[in-house]
């Protein structure tokens, strides 16, 4: 984290960090130590960022998404904690993740970049060994709804009351969801684009009765019964739960990873291997990363 507050010196072909009563201590020495009391986490997440980045070349696509994601996080940043401080707490964060300044920002984020397309590629390569037992425990899917807002669900005002009133006749009366949504949605974020929430499975962070409300629509289009929730009151509509529709949702690709424990690391160990990854003598790191991975050589 200081490497670039301290002043070059070198002995012997290496980078000295600092000198006590004679005696110098080396980059090789600081890491050395930094493996014995940060373990093999550290090593890894250098080891992997290596890979990831030898995966692909840095494209104007790539950098123009950093840029624009950049500035975003440096706006959430100076937003929560202010301008004279929101830089040294950003800087902190990026210092936790292995990186030595803000500008390394745009680094960081080409990375995510490319893993999540290295990630992404591995699924669709796998999908049919993958996706069946996944379906089955998470029942992904994409819904949309329709929000009759209340303070209070359990003592609705009389305007409230009236307007829910007014919705339930109107969806009984036969007008679509999509009228619906346009009519009486008090759902600001989506009340102009269709009700649509997007993906969703069985880990989303929704209200128990929505939640399950939704999960139990089975057919493409069919919508629910009026759900009370501490928002209101909802109808939600199942638009899809076909593959080619998940599949235009990130959010779909990252629940697939984050349910097995083992696409990451396989996914970094084959790429590792396509690029010609050389541990050189050092047989105990390679073992000690692949232990870390979970990953034997016969894979």
């Amino acid at each position: 984290q200081n490497k670039d507050n301290l002043p070059s010196k070198s002995v012997g072909g290496k980078d000295i960090v600092f000198s006590v009563a004679g005696s110098d201590v080396s980059t090789d020495d600081v890491y050395a130590q930094l493996y014995q009391q940060a373990g093999i986490d550290v090593v890894y997440m250098l080891f992997e960022r290596a890979v990831v980045h030898a995966s692909a070349d840095t494209t104007d696509v790539m950098s123009t998404k950093a840029s624009v994601d950049i500035e975003g996080v440096k706006s959430n940043f100076l937003n929560y904690y202010g301008e004279a401080t929101y830089e040294s707490y950003l800087l902190d964060a990026l210092k936790s993740m292995g990186y030595s300044s803000l500008d390394d920002l745009e680094d960081y984020f080409v990375y995510t970049y490319k893993f999540q397309d290295l990630l992404n590629a591995y699924v669709d390569t796998n999908f049919d060994t993958i996706y069946p037992s996944f379906e089955s425990t998470y029942q992904p899917r994409i819904v949309s709804h329709v929000l009759v807002k209340m303070d209070d669900p359990t003592n609705p005002t009389a305007d409230e009351t009236a307007r829910f009133e007014a919705a339930k006749a109107a969806y009984a009366s036969g007008m679509s969801f999509e009228e619906m949504v346009t009519t009486y949605s008090d759902d600001t974020s989506n009340n102009t684009d269709g009700g649509i929430l997007g993906y969703m499975d069985t880990t989303t962070q929704y209200e128990s009765a929505f939640l399950n409300a939704a999960l139990a629509l089975t057919e493409d289009g069919s919508v629910s019964e009026w759900v009370q929730t501490s928002y209101g009151y909802h109808l939600i509509r199942l638009d899809s739960s076909a593959v080619d529709q998940l599949k235009t949702y990130q959010e779909f690709y990252d629940a697939i990873v984050g349910s097995d424990a083992t696409i990451k690391p396989n996914v970094v160990w084959e790429q590792a291997q396509a690029e010609g990854v050389d541990f050189g003598t050092n047989e105990e790191l390679k073992a000690e990363i692949l232990s870390y991975m979970g990953i034997t050589e016969a894979q």
